[in-house]
């Protein structure tokens, strides 16, 4: 919300009233932004900790093609998906210094610079508005049969008012330039971090999309793989059989004939 200039000037109750809200939302939002940014920092120093453990698995699945190279197939598949998954880490860490930038360090400073300023003005708004309240108590109890403390205290309220209507007018200028910019740090935060989540899953989406003709491929070799793997089971289960009831029967004709013997 916004504080009208005009009800400053007048200090009315709609204008004290105002104030208060002002005040208490600029609390109440501050407290807000120090938590999701120290949530955002977490999520950051997880993120971090996943594309670290990402990288070791990409490591891994590099070393396996190296001890497989022998094996054509094994070596394609791994070298292809090492290469889409350090892709994807590079994608991941981009998010992150994304969130770090737009998230993070923007609403901070946000609220150590604008917000701090504020408060500061705030105290000084309120240390001239109590001046001017305790002027307005002695002028109205001054006797009014000794002229020289009346027009004391007239000249001190009077000069109190002026203090107060100045300060006031710019701490009125600095709640709604704090409002309007309270509005752009958020949106503009959010925004720039929904932008690098759109941009890691449409990256992320195009680069798989370019391997998923190989994917569909290998996995059309593995259907026939498992196939192929069963005849042979067959086969070499039908071998066994055979040849150790070749040797069953081999042993058989030895003992036979020691026994002739």
């Amino acid at each position: 919300m916004t504080v009208d200039f005009e009800e400053c000037i007048k200090d009315s109750p709609r204008f004290r009233a105002n104030i208060d809200e002002v005040e208490t939302d600029v609390v109440e939002i501050e407290a807000k932004l120090d938590k999701l940014v120290k949530l955002c920092s977490g999520m950051i120093e997880a993120g971090r900790a996943y594309v670290s453990a990402n990288k070791l698995f990409v490591t891994g699945v590099r070393d396996l093609s190296q001890q497989c190279k022998n094996d054509q197939m094994i070596s394609e598949c791994l070298e292809k998906c090492g290469e889409r998954l350090q892709e994807i880490v590079n994608y991941h860490t981009i998010l992150f210094d994304q969130a770090q930038r737009s998230v993070k360090q923007q609403l901070h400073n946000f609220v150590k610079d604008d917000i701090r300023k504020f408060k500061d003005t705030k105290k000084q708004f309120d240390k001239v508005r109590e001046d001017m309240e305790i002027a307005q108590v002695k002028n109205a109890q001054a006797p009014r049969n000794k002229p020289h403390e009346v027009e004391e205290a007239t000249g001190t309220l009077t000069l109190t008012r002026k203090c107060f209507r100045h300060l006031a007018l710019d701490y009125v200028l600095q709640i709604n330039v704090l409002q309007a910019k309270k509005k752009f740090e958020i949106l503009d935060a959010m925004l720039s971090f929904m932008h690098a989540e759109y941009t890691l899953f449409h990256q992320g989406y195009n680069l798989l999309d370019e391997i998923d003709p190989y994917m569909k491929k290998l996995a059309a070799e593995l259907d026939q793989l498992v196939i192929d793997s069963a005849m042979e089971k067959r086969e070499m289960e039908h071998k066994h059989a055979i040849i150790q009831q070749r040797t069953l029967m081999q042993v058989s004709g030895l003992v036979l004939f020691a026994f002739d013997v």
